[in-house]
């Protein structure tokens, strides 16, 4: 990692002041190939922070700390006792279980039926209230240890939880029985889809290639019994109309969009240039009731 590690992007409202940061509430997500976070005024029901930075070769779980240690010498203020603290932490090692069937004390159990045992790793588990479920996941002990450092009442977070949740909430009473939500990773994409207003399924897939990415898309969709001429395919992550994935989905599907933008919330104008659908999880981890 470099010595001086610089934001890809930085957008701060004039309104921000740190001498209030302990109203503030703050979100971040994090992966092996960046970090986004978000400042929000609740005062202001307002978000006035969105900074993001890329590790273009990607990080080993053990260098990540030295991420929120470079970002302060930046800001000194980004370790400042924040009123919320949110991370939702970005892999693929998590599974969900039915509430009924979810015991805190087979939380290894569950995780070890289809994930690879992670060393230096702890077993968390985020409930989703909306969902009737637990989504059990590993997050890295040096990450976790950092961030309790940092924010000691910080919430941790799998990015899944987080995904689920606020579609969940955001789209209450409107999703349709072909609606199928897609969330686009580095390397990885996570499909969601709802009958009746409640989870269906949820799946991530792994992919290296547009090919990839594709011939997975395709196999979930027709093993959910959709169409990809009639499938609502809803995007968003990181993925725009410049990239190899969305020229693959415009090939093959018929109907796809980007996902809104929630208006239950207020955006600073600073964050005008950056893509919203890019951070829709980001951004809406603060209704969870995670």
């Amino acid at each position: 990692m470099a010595a001086d590690l610089k934001p890809h992007i930085s957008n701060i409202d004039r309104s921000f002041k740190d001498s209030q940061i302990r109203t503030y509430k703050m979100a971040m997500q994090l992966g092996l190939h960046g970090l986004d976070f978000v400042v929000y005024n609740p005062d202001k029901n307002k978000f006035i922070v969105y900074e993001s930075y890329r590790f273009d070769d990607g990080l080993k779980q053990e260098e990540l700390p030295l991420v929120f240690d470079r970002i302060l010498n930046h800001h000194n203020w980004f370790g400042y006792p924040f009123g919320e603290v949110h991370l939702l932490y970005q892999n693929n090692f998590n599974t969900l279980v039915p509430l009924p069937l979810f015991n805190e004390k087979d939380k290894s159990l569950y995780l070890g039926y289809n994930q690879p045992f992670q060393e230096n790793n702890r077993i968390l588990f985020d409930i989703l209230k909306n969902t009737g479920a637990a989504n059990v996941f590993y997050l890295p002990n040096p990450v976790a240890e950092k961030v309790k450092d940092f924010w000691p009442h910080a919430k941790l977070h799998h990015t899944v939880s987080a995904l689920i949740e606020s579609l969940t909430i955001h789209y209450k009473n409107r999703i349709t029985s072909n609606d199928l939500f897609l969330n686009v990773r580095n390397g990885l994409f996570d499909l969601v889809r709802f009958k009746g207003n409640k989870l269906f399924y949820s799946n991530t897939f792994s992919y290296k290639t547009k090919e990839d990415f594709i011939y997975f898309l395709l196999a979930a969709i027709e093993q959910l019994e959709l169409n990809p001429q009639e499938v609502n395919l809803i995007i968003m992550g990181k993925i725009d109309k410049s990239t190899e994935e969305y020229e693959m989905i415009y090939q093959y599907i018929k109907n796809s969009r980007f996902i809104e933008q929630n208006d239950n919330f207020l955006y600073s104008y600073v964050l005008d240039n950056v893509v919203h659908h890019s951070n829709y999880v980001l951004y809406n981890v603060l209704q969870c009731e995670l």
